[in-house]
């Protein structure tokens, strides 16, 4: 058997989980992997028999950076006690699959030997290369997948020849949900849309900054920004928030926290995607959603933008620069042939790298490996 660790926040929930919640969901949907959270509703359509709500694990969220502070022989304490009930009900041969907790694979890692499974680490941001030496020794020999080849490449980077044994396996979109209408309608006004997390890194201020100069260009073109601080009802209104919503151009409104088919119709009916991102993205969701749905996209050059984008699709413009995001979205704005040309190709990169049946193929080359 596979158990999937996710982090001690990730709620297994289309509504109110995140990325790794939609990784999980729609990865495993056809296998007979276990999903250990700390919490689940049944929007993800899982049997009971496959998710495991590991006790106290949604307590360490509380604590979780003084954990990381703490000596390597104290995390160890703490973990192995928190997962001594996933311990107890693992057998000999299984597989621990941990999403983005390096701390916690490099405890368990530790003991897998004894009890007979193995561990993976799969990464979805940096946090690896701030992994202490305890962990980092522990982990010398673990299999770790990345999500993106930016993300392995810094790894390698930070700590050249350290790890053994990597793989890169990409995220992907749900082509069900995220898909295009047979006839995208013809808005009077192009639309930009961002999706995601309402935060500073996102890169949100720099959108409005270039709405902004797109209103002082006098170019006509509308934008719309859904998403909240968190997900779903873990949302909440944040300063930063308030501050976009306060100095927001009267070109772009404000629509709220959407998820799943809501936010697939949103996509549907929009023209361009923006992902105006500050910081080195790995590989979010959001831009392959749009991807799926056929709209060309608009993102920073910043770190797995760049990979997600060169098999074709969207614009990469420097990062945290309005004025040259500003002038990519008019170009698409006043260009309906080449907007369409390159939604077509965003379509077509998606179908040919991004779907989610590719994303449990590479998946199943590691596992695979594994239990040979």
């Amino acid at each position: 058997m596979i158990y999937h660790l996710l982090d001690e926040r990730e709620v297994f929930s289309e509504r109110d989980g995140g990325a790794i919640s939609r990784w999980a969901a729609n990865v495993l949907r056809e296998g007979a992997e276990i999903v250990v959270c700390p919490s689940s509703d049944s929007s993800w359509n899982f049997p009971d028999n496959r998710v495991f709500r590991l006790p106290n694990w949604s307590l360490t969220g509380l604590v979780h950076p003084l954990l990381y502070r703490l000596p390597w022989s104290l995390q160890q304490a703490v973990y192995l006690r928190v997962f001594r009930t996933l311990l107890k009900t693992a057998r000999r041969g299984d597989i621990l699959y941990v999403h983005n907790r390096p701390a916690c694979a490099a405890v368990l890692a530790t003991v897998a030997e004894r009890h007979g499974f193995k561990v993976v680490l799969h990464m979805h941001n940096s946090h690896l290369i701030m992994a202490n030496r305890g962990q980092l020794a522990a982990l010398k020999k673990t299999p770790i997948v990345f999500c993106s080849d930016f993300l392995r490449k810094e790894a390698a980077c930070a700590l050249p020849d350290h790890f053994e044994n990597v793989h890169v396996v990409h995220n992907g979109a749900d082509s069900r949900t995220f898909c295009p209408m047979e006839q995208r309608p013809r808005n009077s006004v192009p639309e930009v849309i961002w999706t995601g997390r309402l935060v500073p890194y996102k890169g949100v201020h720099v959108l409005l900054d270039a709405m902004r100069i797109l209103e002082d260009r006098r170019v006509t073109v509308k934008c719309k920004i859904v998403g909240g601080h968190n997900f779903g009802d873990r949302s909440r209104s944040t300063r930063y928030m308030r501050n976009l919503m306060r100095t927001r151009p009267t070109n772009t409104e404000f629509a709220g926290y959407v998820s799943g088919a809501g936010l697939a119709d949103l996509l549907r009916h929009a023209d361009i995607f923006c992902c105006p991102s500050i910081w080195n993205d790995p590989f979010p969701l959001a831009p392959l959603e749009a991807m799926a749905t056929g709209l060309p996209v608009v993102a920073s050059s910043r770190g797995g933008l760049r990979e997600m984008l060169s098999h074709g699709g969207g614009i990469l413009v420097p990062a945290n620069n309005a004025e040259e995001l500003g002038s990519a979205l008019q170009k698409l704005v006043q260009d309906e042939r080449y907007r369409e040309e390159l939604g077509a190709a965003a379509r077509a990169s998606f179908r040919d790298h991004f779907l989610w049946s590719i994303v449990r193929n590479q998946y199943q080359k590691v596992v695979g490996g594994l239990l040979a």
